[in-house]
C-alpha cells in the first residue's frame, strides 16, 4: 500500500464532506465521490486491515504517514473533526457504503441520524496517553490500538519520562521499547520520517518531541553501521532516554522562552549525570542507556561536559547521541531562535568534524542522512 493511496482517503473524504454539505445524498456528484472513496478504502483495508487516521497539531497522520500538504479542504476537515472532539478515526474491513454515507453525515452535523444504529466498522475518539489504548467510540466498547509512530508516543515519553525520573520501573520502560519499536517501523517504511518528525515538533513539549527525533536519527546511524534489530532496539531505547535528567532540573529553566545564564546552565549541565545516576538503579536490559545519558554532551576531544578524568574513548552510540542531538537541537525551532534549514545546520556542524564530533562517525551520520534524504526523492 503506497503513502499516495492512504492519503487520497482523506483527500477523497474531505471532497465527500464538500459535496454532502451542499447537495443532496441522491445528488451524483455525492454519490461519485462516496462510491470513490468506499472503493479506496476496501482496497486499503485489505492491504493492511485496520485503518488508523489521527490528527498531530494541524496535520493528519494516515497509519505510518504524517501528511504534512494541506490544502483548504483538509484545514477545514481537520478542525470540522477536532470541534466534534474527535482526534483519531479507525476503520476496520467491512465497511458497508450505507455506513461510510452515515459516517460522513456525522461529521458534517456532529448527530447520528437518530436510529440508535450502533457503528460495525468505524471507531472514533481521542488519542489517550499512557495507558496503551485509545478510548474508542464503536458502540461495542472495543479499543483499536494506535498504529502509528506518532500516535499518542509523545504523551507516553512525557509520562515515561516523569515516571523514570519519579522512580518507576520496568512498565515505563516496556513503554519506551514500543516507541522505539515504532521509530524503528517508521524509518523503514517513511525515509523523510526524520524531517517530518521535526516539522511536527513545533505542536509538542520540546523535550519530548527532541527525544522522538534523536532516537530517530541515532537508530538511522546504527542500521547504516549494520547494526542487527536486536541491537537497534537496544540504540533506540537508550537515545530516547538520553535527557531523561532533564525532568530533575527546575522546570522554569528547561521552559525559559530566551537563553539561560551561566548559573542556570551550571545547573542545567547536571542533566547527564542527575539522569544516568537514575538509569543506574534500574532495569533497563544493559548499561548502555546510563552510559549514553551520561555522555552525550561530551564530545570527541573531550570538551563539553561532564567533566572527566580518564580520556577514555567515547561509546559510539554516545557518539552518534551527541551528533543527533546537536543536529536535532540547531533545525528545531527554539523561542529564541528559529530553526536552520539542513544545509545551514550542516555548515555549522562540518566545521567541528574531528573536534566535537568523531569523524568516522560524523561521515556515517552524513550518509544515513543524506540517503534517506535522496530515498524520498529530495
Amino acid at each position: 500500500m503506497k503513502q499516495q493511496d492512504l492519503v487520497g482517503i482523506v483527500l477523497d473524504l474531505a471532497q465527500a464532506i464538500q459535496a454532502a454539505a451542499i447537495y443532496p445524498e441522491t445528488h451524483q456528484r455525492v454519490r461519485l465521490i462516496l462510491g470513490r472513496l468506499h472503493d479506496r478504502i476496501q482496497r486499503a483495508s485489505a492491504a493492511l486491515g485496520t485503518i488508523h487516521v489521527g490528527i498531530i497539531g494541524d496535520h493528519f497522520v494516515i497509519d505510518e504517514f504524517p501528511f504534512l500538504d494541506m490544502n483548504p479542504a483538509l484545514v477545514k476537515l481537520l478542525r470540522d473533526i477536532r470541534e466534534k472532539g474527535i482526534e483519531k478515526f479507525s476503520i476496520r474491513p467491512g465497511l458497508t457504503f450505507g455506513e461510510l454515507k452515515r459516517f460522513v453525515s456525522f461529521l458534517i452535523t456532529g448527530k447520528d441520524d437518530g436510529s440508535g444504529r450502533k457503528w460495525e466498522c468505524i471507531a472514533y475518539g481521542n488519542i489517550e496517553t499512557l495507558g496503551g489504548v485509545d478510548s474508542l467510540e464503536d458502540g461495542k466498547g472495543l479499543a483499536l490500538p494506535a498504529s502509528h509512530i506518532l500516535s499518542g508516543a509523545t504523551d507516553v515519553l512525557k509520562e515515561l519520562l516523569r515516571a523514570l525520573s519519579g522512580g518507576g520501573g520496568t512498565a515505563s520502560l516496556s513503554d519506551g521499547r514500543e516507541i522505539v519499536a515504532g521509530v524503528m517501523k517508521g524509518l523503514r517504511q517513511d525515509a523523510f520520517l526524520i524531517h517530518r518528525l521535526m516539522r511536527l515538533q513545533a505542536h509538542d513539549d520540546y523535550t519530548v518531541t527532541h527525544s522522538l527525533n534523536v532516537c530517530a536519527i541515532v537508530v538511522a546511524q546504527a542500521a547504516a553501521l549494520g547494526f542487527p534489530e536486536a541491537r537497534l532496539q537496544e540504540i533506540g531505547l537508550s537515545a530516547i532516554l538520553h535527557d531523561v535528567g532533564k525532568e530533575m532540573v527546575p522546570s522554569e529553566i528547561i521552559q525559559k522562552p530566551g537563553r539561560i545564564d551561566a548559573a542556570e546552565f551550571e545547573r542545567m549541565s547536571e542533566h547527564p549525570v542527575l539522569g544516568a545516576n537514575l538509569l543506574r538503579k534500574l532495569d533497563c536490559g544493559s548499561d548502555l542507556p546510563m552510559i549514553v545519558c551520561f555522555e552525550h554532551h561530551i564530545k570527541y576531544d573531550r570538551s563539553g561536559y561532564p567533566r572527566t578524568a580518564a580520556a577514555l574513548p567515547l561509546h559510539p552510540v554516545s557518539a552518534m547521541t551527541q551528533i543527533a542531538d546537536v543536529y536535532d537541537a540547531l533545525r528545531t525551532n527554539r523561542p529564541y531562535r528559529k530553526g536552520m534549514d539542513m544545509k545551514a545546520a550542516l555548515s555549522i556542524m562540518d566545521r567541528g568534524r574531528g573536534t566535537e564530533f568523531d569523524p568516522g562517525l560524523y561521515d556515517n551520520f552524513l550518509k544515513a542522512l543524506l540517503f534517506r534524504q535522496a530515498g524520498a526523492g529530495a
